[in-house]
């Protein structure tokens, strides 16, 4: 049993946050198509979504509305040395439906890896965001996220 049961959180009637299954590849295929539409790299593997579900350090997060995928995140959780046993979360890929905007997907979502986090007694979370997308900027600061307090970098390989 994965240990964010004990997170469980519902949202609007009819509606869930859990762990993604192999059967959600093309629902979140569909999602990460709105996140980067361009890109040619898109590759959803419902076996790579199964092996995620068996790490207990990674977490393929979906919001689920009565079978429909809404929203997703994968949430990272990782280990270091600076601050004795405590490890820090990594938020990636993080997209709401762009039909379901502003109806506060998103929060649950990262109110439910936060949570999560907070459980573990984890140092930080932190994400990365394009630089181009600014209202995606203010709704992470408006939720508790710092822009100004570091620079992210990322370099394709």
């Amino acid at each position: 049993m994965s240990p964010l049961t004990d997170i469980f959180l519902k949202g609007r009637q009819g509606s869930l946050i859990r762990e993604a299954e192999e059967a959600d590849q093309k629902q979140i295929s569909e999602l990460y198509g709105m996140l980067v539409p361009h890109s040619r790299k898109r590759n959803v593997l419902g076996e790579q979504i199964k092996i995620i579900k068996t790490d207990p350090n990674n977490f393929l997060l979906v919001y689920d509305e009565e079978g429909i995928l809404l929203g997703t995140l994968t949430l990272n959780i990782c280990l270091q040395a600076l601050h004795g046993l405590r490890p820090y979360g990594v938020i990636e890929n993080f997209v709401v439906h762009e039909h379901h905007r502003g109806c506060g997907i998103g929060q649950k979502l990262l109110q439910y890896a936060e949570n999560y986090c907070r459980s573990l007694d984890c140092h930080r979370i932190m994400l990365l965001s394009s630089s181009k997308r600014q209202m995606a900027h203010q709704f992470f600061e408006h939720e508790g996220f710092d822009g100004a307090v570091s620079k992210g970098f990322k370099k394709y390989l």
